[in-house]
């Protein structure tokens, strides 16, 4: 009765059986596990759950319809009793497990942010919960939380809040089909607007928001509702729609991309796919394409979607715990021990509790049974939080917990520009006549180094500025974030163009540079497709714009090699390293070659090529040896993150930041008195 579960039969309504239903839910879940699991050649197996989410709005839709026109009316209470014995137990148990197991394999920081989307998953609203964390810039990385893939359910479940009684306002009285479909219509319409526009300024409520899904079921109902026409077109005709449905679900699986403008209209290919494909099942069954749906792999697949589907991905993130390195092939293989677990739920779990001889004839008690296991989740993830706080006490974790929330020295907030505030907020430190002034220019790496730098102006006598946005380089790049979309790389380059203006006025002695590189430019991962926004010419072309604007100001540029970062939380994995024997020694050693990326600091010299004023500062020797980095030195941790280094690290690197930002300014013709009187000259 929904796009993961495996229920299409309604004996009320006489919707019987569809094999193609059941056999688009298996071509589904099997994309977004091949996805999960890294499979290469599979970049946007995601779309899987944009075909269950169509194929719930055709199902729910011809359920709910045929209701109302046999019998008049809904019984509410008894289609959310079906709903709650077919969803909640599986998950309820997946849920438990889950924490069970974070309790054993998780550092506590990473426990405490999946007991606290457990609490969302309890409730259905861990949607809302992702949508909040994912547009937090210091916020836990919400991919490698075990939970995660419940989002799309609490959708489905608020969908199933208001669409019955959208169909039954609808249908009310004088049942009209036409009726419906134009409130479907707007709707669909409305909300694909919604979607369309997000992706481009908000591209989080975008994606998690159910109000911005609600067109790819809108178009599922509209299929139900309408029926199947043309009446007149041959069997063959109707094959060709079908297997071209089929290949825009397949196609979209293999080549849409997550830093393609997703949902957006690209949405609108795999979801019109799933509804071309569900017509022509329902004109003409067995055909070729009906048959193809009904082989035995995607049948069964398909029946056990629901349940694989909530196993696979919590398996995947304690898999990635306990083996850091586990290739692809690795996760495929745990992807597939989920589907037995799948089949043990399945049969005893969700098939005894969804056709309980006690519970079935009784809604309200199938209702409290509900209520009962979300209060049991919900006071199992607060009991994780709890013992999440407890572990993260001990002596031995004390270091490395006051290491990740160490951003004592970066400027205040209102010196800070986030999210997508154009507005430039410069901000004066130091000596404020200064003869000679330094400026910072560049993301949150340059506000890692706020606190040594002024701390060098003050004791210097020197004027300090700052000029920062969190998330936006001060390469003249362009790049779609990948929480907020194409939106914010707008507003960055408004800010850095007006950024780079101020500067230019003030004409300071020094401008210091400093970059998240690893945050902006290409990668592989494990399928072989780039992660890239931007590429290493495009970085070496736009390093080059920035310093040739600044090329006005007549002032020294002292730009900062990035320093080495990791694709997983330092602190998370010293953590796990300090809590568990078990755990592999080398995992939070870096290697120095994929950490610090030779070909970046390349492209950044190259950029720099006849600019006599420009002085590179690179303390990567600081962070490495041969062929290794390390992530704690002389029993400091030297990381906030994954590539933030911790303000402790930052000061006790001073001396020599000091020592190449005296000799730059040393090259500064003559000194400058201030802004004002620059401006006049």
């Amino acid at each position: 009765m929904n796009g993961l579960s495996g229920n299409t039969a309604a004996p009320k309504t006489g919707f019987g059986f569809r094999p193609d239903i059941e056999g688009l839910r298996g071509i589904a879940v099997f994309l977004v596990v091949l996805f999960h699991a890294r499979v290469p050649g599979i970049n946007g197996g995601f779309v899987g759950v944009d075909v269950f989410f169509a194929l719930s709005g055709y199902l729910i839709t011809t359920l709910l319809v045929q209701e109302m026109e046999t019998s008049k009316k809904l019984n509410i209470m008894e289609f959310y009793a079906r709903r709650v014995r077919r969803l909640l137990p599986a998950s309820a148990l997946v849920l438990l497990t889950t924490l069970i197991a974070g309790l054993f394999l998780f550092a506590p920081e990473e426990l405490a942010f999946l007991a606290r989307a457990a609490r969302g998953t309890a409730l259905y609203v861990s949607n809302i919960f992702f949508l909040r964390n994912a547009g937090d810039y210091f916020a836990p990385e919400v991919e490698t939380n075990p939970l995660l893939h419940t989002w799309s359910l609490a959708v489905e479940e608020q969908f199933y809040l208001v669409w019955p009684w959208l169909i039954m306002l609808a249908l009310w009285r004088a049942p009209s089909r036409k009726r419906l479909v134009v409130i479907i219509s707007i709707v669909t319409l409305v909300s694909l607007a919604s979607s369309v526009w997000l992706t481009e300024y908000m591209r989080t409520w975008a994606f998690y928001g159910s109000p911005v899904r609600a067109w790819e079921f809108g178009l599922g109902g509209l299929a139900a509702v309408i029926g199947v026409w043309p009446q007149n077109l041959l069997p063959r005709t109707w094959a060709v729609i079908g297997w071209l449905g089929i290949g825009l679900v397949l196609a979209s699986g293999c080549f849409i991309r997550q830093e393609m403008q997703f949902p957006g209209i690209i949405a609108l290919v795999p979801v019109t796919g799933t509804v071309l494909a569900l017509v022509c099942g329902a004109r003409i069954p067995d055909n070729t394409v009906g048959r193809f749906l009904n082989t035995r792999p995607l049948q069964f697949f398909g029946k056990m979607s629901y349940s694989w589907y909530l196993w696979h991905w919590p398996i995947l993130v304690c898999a990635a715990a306990v083996a850091p390195s586990i290739s692809w092939r690795g996760r495929l293989l745990c992807a597939f021990g989920g589907l037995g677990l799948a089949a043990i739920t399945h049969k005893w779990i969700e098939n005894p509790i969804r056709f309980h001889r006690f519970l079935k004839p009784r809604p309200l008690a199938s209702l409290a049974f509900a209520a009962l296991l979300s209060t049991v989740c919900f006071g199992s993830a607060l009991l994780a939080l709890r013992w999440a706080g407890h572990i993260g006490a001990q002596p031995s974790l004390r270091p490395i917990t006051a290491a990740a929330e160490d951003n004592s020295t970066y400027p205040d907030s209102h010196c800070f520009t986030l999210s997508t505030d154009p507005t430039v907020k410069p901000c004066t430190f130091g000596k404020s006549d200064s003869a000679f002034s330094i400026a910072i220019f560049g993301d949150s790496h340059a506000a890692v180094w706020f606190g040594p730098i002024r701390e060098i102006a003050e004791e210097r006598g020197w004027r300090l500025t700052t000029f920062l946005k969190s998330g936006c380089p001060a390469a003249s790049i362009v790049f779609i974030h990948p929480t907020l979309g194409s939106a914010f790389s707008k507003t960055c380059t408004e800010w850095r163009e007006e950024a780079i203006r101020q500067i230019v006025n003030m004409h300071p002695a020094v401008v210091f540079i400093a970059n998240s590189t690893s945050t902006y430019l290409a990668g592989k991962d494990d399928r072989g497709a780039s992660e890239t926004r931007v590429s290493f010419e495009a970085w070496r072309d736009g390093t080059r714009k920035t310093l040739e604007a600044l090329s006005k100001a007549d002032s020294q540029i002292a730009q900062l090699r990035d320093n080495p970062s990791a694709n997983f939380n330092i602190p998370t994995c010293l953590e796990r390293a300090a809590l568990h024997s078990w755990y592999p020694k080398d995992a939070c050693v870096l290697s120095r070659e994929t950490a610090l990326v030779p070909a970046i600091f390349e492209a950044e010299r190259d950029a720099a090529r006849g600019m006599p004023n420009i002085h590179f500062i690179d303390l990567s020797d600081q962070f490495c040896e041969e062929k290794t980095c390390m992530t704690v030195k002389d029993g400091m941790i030297l990381y906030q993150d994954a590539h933030h280094i911790s303000s402790k690290f930052a000061v006790q690197l001073r001396p020599l930041l000091e020592t190449q930002l005296v000799a730059a300014m040393q090259s500064v013709p003559k000194p400058i008195a201030n802004a004002g009187d620059a401006a006049r000259h």
